[in-house]
């Protein structure tokens, strides 16, 4: 394994981190600043379709593929959860 190859998960959660609050503050306008503890549902109300939205402009935007098969609401609770989620589930495009 290269130091690249180490360096990646940690640099693309940081990425997916950054655009995941900026679409949310984009497609839900909350009223407090997003960041990795908010409560994707109890906070921000995000719904399935709302979530699914998410996903794909996340998938646009930093060019991966998200594995979605074993995605559910419990590993949905937080931005921080469903980055690590997306970190660890998704492949390059």
């Amino acid at each position: 394994m290269t130091e690249s190859d180490t360096a990646a998960p940690p640099r693309l959660r940081a990425q997916v981190v950054d655009r995941m609050t900026m679409l949310l503050t984009r497609m839900l306008k909350p009223e407090a600043p997003v960041t990795e503890r908010t409560q994707l549902m109890d906070e921000l109300g995000l719904s399935s379709s709302l979530a699914l939205e998410l996903l794909l402009e996340l998938e646009d935007e930093l060019e991966i593929q998200i594995d979605v098969e074993d995605l559910d609401e419990d590993r949905m609770t937080t931005v921080g959860d469903l980055a690590d989620y997306i970190t660890e589930h998704s492949t390059p495009r």
